[in-house]
C-alpha cells in the first residue's frame, strides 16, 4: 500500500464522488425506463413484467460474476 498524502486523498475522494455521481446517473436511468414502459402501455403491472424482463436478461448475461460474487460472499462468511 503506497502512503497517503494529501493529494491521494484528494484523488481518491474525487474518484469516490465521481461513482456516486455515476450510480447516481444509472438510477435515473433505470428510473426513466421503468416510466417509459409504463407510459408506453398504460399500466403499472405491464411496466412492472417489462421491468421483470429486463432484470431476467440482464441476469443472465451476467450470471457468471454475480455466482464468483456470492462464491467471494459465502467463502468470507465461512472463515
Amino acid at each position: 500500500m503506497k502512503p497517503s498524502t494529501y493529494w491521494s486523498e484528494r484523488i481518491d475522494a474525487s474518484d469516490a464522488a465521481r461513482r456516486e455521481q455515476m450510480l447516481e446517473i444509472a438510477r435515473n436511468m433505470v428510473v426513466a425506463g421503468i416510466e417509459m414502459a409504463f407510459q408506453t402501455s398504460g399500466s403499472g403491472l405491464q411496466a412492472i413484467e417489462e421491468v421483470e424482463t429486463a432484470v431476467s436478461g440482464w441476469l443472465a448475461a451476467h450470471n457468471a460474476v454475480l455466482a464468483a460474487e456470492v462464491e467471494a460472499i459465502e467463502t468470507q462468511g465461512s472463515a
